[in-house]
């Protein structure tokens, strides 16, 4: 049996809709936004025999993947550089 997944994703600017990995329709401004789109996409697959599936993150869940691997949960190893301003500022 065929089934047709689709996706609600934070963006960077709102919520995506991704269908079998594909991106469709637009960029809204919340998660209901984005799952009346999909639910729509989605109807058009029922009435063609296709089985769908729609997945909504939770508040929890809602951080991007792509923020998961760039933004790790981790403290910074090194402590921040000095800015230059104090530098010039010190006493010769």
């Amino acid at each position: 049996m065929v089934r047709s997944v689709f996706e609600i994703v934070k963006a960077p600017l709102g919520w995506s809709v991704f269908a079998d990995n594909v991106k469709i329709a637009g960029v809204y401004d919340s998660r209901s936004a984005a799952l009346e789109a999909a639910a729509l996409a989605a109807s058009f697959a029922v009435s063609d025999g296709v089985a769908v599936q729609i997945n909504v993150p939770g508040e929890d869940e809602a951080r991007p993947r792509w923020a998961t691997t760039i933004l790790s949960n981790r403290e910074p190893t090194a402590a921040p550089s000095p800015s230059q301003d104090a530098d010039s500022k010190s006493p010769a």
